[in-house]
């Protein structure tokens, strides 16, 4: 069970050669396309002509951004130069968000980066990871800023609540987790008791089970966003887990859209790549 093909989100993040060389990898071992989508920050004209010399300053702009697409454009060839299954480069030339979205949704498997306060991108970061989450309709598999991640997905956590993102991102993840050991942690949110339509717990095993995966079930105390999010978080640490896999939730609609505390908390703490999907 393989997917159909793997978007690398690429920028000017110090972290971008990591998840570059961990979708090289995860292209490789499922024999599929490889696509490097370079969405980095693009300065709007407008802020130019409150200067003097403006033109002088948009000229100088565009060619930094050049030189800076064409050494992650080099850095992409390189890795993937032994790739056989495809490899395809595309950037985003201008309203960087809307296009890293539409190129996303092509994709059996986006990667991306976690949140990093102090990168070069800025809040374009943060608005594309969560854009990519809750709007993209793909799995995304985010990649921790600090760490080397050359393979994923042999001990897995799964958490589970019965939900529809629950059960999507399980299923989602099924690719990437074939054969593994998982653990999964059963908890529930204080703002979110289980509803009469939750999947009990033994069905998740069961899938997992048929795909040859050794599964082990806790049940966790319920608690608030921050609770299980740290729970999920600290259970992952002491399973030696490389992989958690979670559904990502959101509130609103579209660009209004928010994420949810227990995923807000795994963006901001998390030690492996966590598989999301929405």
């Amino acid at each position: 069970m393989n997917y159909s093909s793997i978007l690398v989100h690429l920028d000017r993040s110090r972290h971008t050669a990591t998840r570059l060389a961990l979708a090289t990898h995860l292209a490789s071992s499922h024999d599929c396309p490889l696509i490097g989508l370079l969405g980095s920050f693009i300065p709007d004209p407008a802020w130019f002509y409150l200067m003097d010399n403006a033109a002088d300053y948009i000229e100088s702009d565009r060619q930094r951004r050049r030189l800076i697409g064409e050494r992650i454009r080099h850095q992409f060839q390189e890795t993937t130069k032994d790739l056989g299954a495809g490899v395809e480069w595309r950037a985003a030339e201008h309203d960087v968000l809307s296009t890293v979205l539409r190129e996303s949704r092509e994709a059996g498997l986006i990667v991306a980066g976690q949140y990093d306060a102090n990168g070069e991108e800025g809040p374009l970061a943060t608005q594309v990871l969560e854009a990519l989450l809750l709007e993209s309709g793909r799995p995304v598999l985010v990649v921790p800023c600090d760490g080397q991640f050359e393979a994923t997905g042999a001990r897995v956590m799964v958490a589970w609540n019965g939900s529809r993102e629950a059960a999507r991102a399980l299923h989602d993840a099924l690719p990437l987790i074939g054969g593994a050991t998982a653990r999964i942690l059963c908890a529930q949110t204080a703002a979110k008791e289980a509803r009469p339509d939750a999947t009990p717990v033994a069905h998740a095993v069961r899938v997992l089970e048929r795909h040859g995966v050794t599964v082990e079930v806790e049940h966790g105390p319920g608690g608030s966003d921050l609770t299980i999010g740290e729970l999920l978080l600290s259970r992952a640490a002491d399973f030696d887990a490389d992989l958690i896999v979670m559904g990502a939730y959101g509130h609103g609609r579209m660009r209004e859209l928010v994420l949810g505390g227990v995923t807000r908390t795994l963006l901001s703490s998390m030690t492996v790549p966590v598989l999301f999907s929405h």
